[in-house]
């Protein structure tokens, strides 16, 4: 069961009690958006849909990218090379983002803005790195209720790879030069 109170002025929390369930806590603007994602939680608690959104709600990038960091990239090979890709993540502006609140628009404009900066293979990498942790804390942090955002939008295409021939006379001057 749902109850709503006043928190100063301009806010309405809305607590939300169930048997099974961990209490569900959120604060909003006004009492209809409190009531509207009350009945939206307790639908899903009726229908055995629910599932706790509270850790990939109350987990920034920054703090995922710390964790992926220590935990997952640590034991990988390209570690160091990783570690640069966190390091630049960690600038951007969806460091402060939580995890759950981070769409694919986001990352879309994300991938825009680095695209005016570096090669489109660093773009990808850093992608692939941002995917990798979303699909880490869906399966392995149990954040439950998160999607990847990364997978609903494209990526850039790989630079186009040099097909260089040699140019009459070069293959002499090369010869010469061995």
């Amino acid at each position: 069961m749902a109850t709503y109170s006043k928190r100063g002025p301009y806010q309405w929390q809305t607590k939300i009690r169930r048997k099974g369930y961990p209490v569900q806590t959120k604060t909003f603007n006004t009492r209809a958006e409190a009531e509207a994602w009350a009945s939206t939680v307790e639908s899903e608690m009726t229908r055995g849909m629910f599932v706790s959104r509270k850790e990939a709600e109350s987990t920034t990038l920054t703090e995922a990218l710390d964790r992926y960091e220590q935990e997952i990239s640590s034991g990988k090979k390209s570690h160091a090379i990783e570690k640069v890709y966190i390091r630049t993540l960690k600038k951007s502006f969806l460091s402060s983002r939580f995890l759950a609140g981070i769409n694919r628009s986001d990352v879309s404009r994300y991938r825009d803005a680095r695209l005016k900066d570096v090669s489109p293979t660093a773009v990808r990498h850093e992608l692939s790195l941002l995917s990798h942790l979303f699909t880490i804390a869906i399966k392995e942090w149990s954040m439950f209720g998160l999607i990847n955002p990364v997978m609903q939008i494209r990526r850039p295409p790989p630079n186009k790879s040099r097909d260089r021939r040699l140019l009459p006379g070069e293959e002499k001057a090369l010869i010469e030069a061995c």
